[in-house]
């Protein structure tokens, strides 16, 4: 489980960043998870809310680097390529700083803290601290080329070590590399799954398990099955229109070799059949995404594993938003501790009428300075925030929390007049 992410100079992010998922209250309703040989307990979820272009999605991004770095940085970065990263440019001091990314997790019920600093060219510091009788130990640190181990980290270390670059992890490295402890540390960044959810969603090309129809059915848009149809690439790309023949064709067969099989969504209808399947093409964004995200949140559920959102909520209807954040939160959809982070502007899930609202704790805002940086708060912030009495979505929406947008209307003058200064 995450339990802590900071990062500095990534992005809009200029100085240090916190995101935290320890829970600051009990929550007996909720799918929280103890800490192994701590008094700790982590949350199911959290959400970061803020106005637009505030570097909400900068965390994100954040978080989706690091985890790159960690996979991929010795395996396919090559030696002489710079490091893809995205420094603070609105300075010039932060534009040739280095950036960091540390995160605080449990894994195999031990927790560790894992960080990392890095310029353009090369990484400056890595680390890895676990604490596996409830005090810190080393495992390993590095200074430039440099890297020095814990006892309790056996195995080919000082090997890995001679094939580590300057532009690559040493964790990367070892796990690559097959190091037994180190390996499994690495695997925790490789079982996130990450999605954003504005934009066309591809059809699925395999049939769907019984887990994702019934998600479907259960958001009541119409979807009581689906079923894999064969098709030409024209055909799956043909958006709403006349009725097309879609059934019947074999795939490989001479007559057309480029057939292949793509779903559709069996929609409920008066007919003899009691079903229509209709093309992926003709179906809603909301449709399309929900889908989409049921699957990954199912898949999330069953490993007890990171989910990672962008923008949850941008075609969904508040309610069926609620239900998503709600399989995280109730423990008996939960029971293996998964967890998620999301961004997004659906602030019904602040306030008292939806059935898995967020609590105070799990809410975190984004306002940027004048300099145009990112700051990330929790809502704890503002002590008197009591759950389920205030009405906190309100008071967010009239500005008491900051974190939203500001109009200037004197921007808009003269916009609805014309040049002798008359309306139109």
């Amino acid at each position: 489980m995450l339990l802590r992410f900071r990062v500095t100079n990534y992005a809009s992010i200029r100085d240090e960043q916190e995101l935290s998922l320890v829970a600051l209250d009990e929550h007996r309703d909720l799918a929280t998870t103890e800490m192994p040989l701590g008094r700790e307990r982590i949350l199911p979820a959290a959400g970061i809310f803020g106005p637009n272009a505030a570097g909400k999605s900068n965390l994100i991004k954040a978080m989706d680097f690091a985890q790159t770095v960690v996979v991929e940085s010795h395996q396919h970065w090559l030696p002489e390529e710079p490091i893809p990263r995205w420094p603070f440019r609105l300075d010039a001091v932060s534009r040739t700083a280095p950036s960091t990314f540390v995160f605080d997790f449990a894994h195999h019920d031990v927790r560790y803290e894992f960080g990392f600093r890095l310029d353009d060219t090369a990484v400056q510091e890595e680390w890895l601290y676990y604490w596996p009788k409830g005090k810190r130990s080393t495992l390993f640190e590095r200074h430039g080329m440099a890297t020095s181990f814990g006892p309790s980290l056996t195995g080919q270390k000082a090997t890995i070590a001679d094939l580590v670059r300057e532009n690559s992890l040493f964790l990367s490295a070892a796990a690559a590399n097959n190091h037994p402890q180190l390996r499994s540390v690495a695997a925790w960044f490789s079982s996130w799954s990450r999605m954003s959810t504005g934009g066309v969603h591809t059809a699925p090309n395999q049939p769907l398990d019984d887990e994702a129809v019934a998600m479907l059915r259960y958001a009541d848009i119409g979807v009581i099955g689906a079923a894999l149809v064969e098709q030409t690439p024209e055909e799956a790309d043909r958006g709403p229109g006349p009725a097309r023949p879609r059934r019947g064709r074999r795939v490989g067969t001479p007559a057309d070799t480029t057939t292949f099989a793509r779903l559709e969504l069996l929609h409920q209808a008066t007919t003899d059949a009691g079903g229509e399947l209709l093309p992926w093409s003709w179906e809603s964004s909301g449709t399309q995404t929900w889908l989409r995200l049921s699957e990954v949140a199912i898949t999330c559920l069953r490993r007890g594993s990171l989910l990672v959102i962008d923008d949850l909520g941008c075609d969904l209807h508040p309610l069926l938003t609620a239900q998503l954040v709600g399989l995280f939160q109730d423990r008996r959809s939960n029971p293996r501790g998964a967890q998620l982070v999301f961004t997004g502007h659906d602030v019904n899930l602040l306030g008292k009428h939806v059935e898995h609202r967020l609590r105070r704790d799990q809410v975190w805002l984004t306002a940027k300075d004048p300099g145009g940086a990112t700051a990330l708060y929790p809502l704890t912030e503002y002590g008197r925030v009591r759950d389920g009495v205030d009405d906190v979505e309100g008071r967010y929406l009239r500005g008491r929390y900051g974190a939203v947008p500001f109009f200037d209307r004197e921007l808009l003058e003269g916009l609805t007049t014309d040049a002798s200064g008359h309306g139109a």
